[in-house]
């Protein structure tokens, strides 16, 4: 059996490479889209929950990324997620 020592490891290192694919993410992002970007700091208050964010696999995106979603083409469902954070949704 395989200790939890090694699996929290693993999580750590996987948490870690995440946390790195969201900043390269943000980085990518201000050049090609910098109103996105203006848009998740506006949200998020900070440039790590941003990215953070950009990163997570979410309920409101049907278990997908922002990130996988803007890579599709899918940038008004984005912004749409992002309006819906900031501001709630209307009934």
């Amino acid at each position: 059996m395989i200790g939890i020592e090694i699996l929290a490891g693993e999580a750590a290192r996987l948490h870690a490479a995440l946390d790195y694919a969201g900043r390269r993410a943000m980085e990518a992002l201000r050049v090609a889209d910098p109103a996105i970007v203006n848009r998740l700091i506006q949200t998020f208050g900070k440039e790590e929950g941003a990215a953070a964010w950009l990163v997570s696999r979410t309920a409101d995106l049907d278990g997908r990324s922002a990130l996988e979603l803007l890579a599709q083409g899918q940038r008004e469902e984005v912004m749409l997620s992002l309006h819906h954070l900031r501001y709630g949704r209307c009934s």
